[in-house]
């Protein structure tokens, strides 16, 4: 995998078959354009390209800093070269690079810099300055500069149509089991253990937790799930949050593993969220909270 990061030089690429967008989740929407790039770059013997961007262009639009982000790039990199992407563009997205016309991108960027063969898009791709760019003006480019256009047509469950908005809203709204239907796979979120307050341990779960790189969108509750150490799964009760029985200031995802007791500080673990069990809530009694843990990790343990 190859990993270009300015698009103010000329890159020396084969062929390029260039998939355009932000590419938050990879979702089975995503996907689905990612698996025609890859193919019409198998046709022309071209390089399959994800021209993507950071941080998010909203983050730079609309001067926004609430966590919404679904993924890290390091997990959209590790899914993309899965999906048969060879090279990663990803552009540095600033207030300039946000006022760009349009017409600007296509032919000083995909035309003189990429030398592009042809441009995936989604069905509502749109870009350029305030997104005034669209299908119809890509159509245009694309017959001027002589590439070829290809649009992917909407995905779509239960007639909803596939987006990383919708998959944010399952998040934060706690609705796991439908935003790992869009996604094409469970949710996952990585962090290195570190060392708590010890509480867990005291309450009878000791607990892992890790203050992970990603943006924590999900709902604040106790969730099943499973997690990985070194390639092994185990059955665990995840609570996400901020403790509110003890007064915690800090969102934090904290796993305790069930019928499991190693000591894990320092290693790196994925979490895999499968269904959302209750939302977090601050007990009048501790007692009343370790009855509660015993209850939910005897449901999950059920569960999984």
């Amino acid at each position: 995998m190859r990993i270009f990061r300015d698009l103010n030089r000329q890159c020396d690429i084969k062929n390029p078959v260039i998939a355009l967008g932000n590419f938050d989740g990879i979702h089975i929407g995503h996907q689905a354009l990612i698996k025609k790039t890859v193919e019409e770059a198998k046709n022309i013997d071209g390089t399959p390209i994800l021209l993507t961007f950071y941080p998010h262009p909203l983050k730079v639009i609309r001067q926004t800093f609430e966590p919404f982000i679904i993924q890290t790039f390091k997990e959209k990199v590790q899914i993309a070269k899965t999906l048969g992407i060879e090279t990663i563009i990803c552009a540095r997205f600033t207030k300039q690079f946000a006022d760009m016309h349009h017409s600007d991108f296509v032919k000083n960027i995909l035309v003189d810099n990429l030398s592009v063969k042809a441009v995936c898009v989604g069905h509502d791709y749109t870009f350029g300055k305030n997104g005034s760019g669209t299908i119809k003006n890509l159509r245009e480019d694309a017959n001027r500069y002589g590439f070829k256009l290809i649009v992917i047509p909407p995905v779509k469950i239960d007639g909803i149509i596939v987006s990383s908005t919708r998959i944010r809203e399952f998040l934060q709204n706690g609705n796991i089991k439908d935003a790992n239907r869009f996604l094409g796979r469970a949710y996952k979120i990585s962090g290195v253990v570190k060392k708590g307050e010890g509480r867990g341990a005291r309450l009878g779960f000791p607990t892992a937790n890790i203050y992970p790189k990603n943006e924590i969108i999900l709902r604040n509750g106790v969730y099943a799930a499973y997690v990985y150490i070194e390639e092994k799964k185990y059955k665990a009760a995840v609570n996400v949050g901020y403790n509110p029985t003890f007064k915690g200031i800090e969102k934090h995802i904290e796993a305790f593993l069930i019928e499991f007791s190693r000591d894990i500080y320092g290693k790196k673990i994925e979490i895999e969220f499968l269904e959302f069990i209750r939302q977090e809530k601050k007990f009048k009694k501790v007692q009343d909270l370790i009855n509660r843990i015993d209850e939910d990790t005897k449901l999950i343990k059920k569960m999984l």
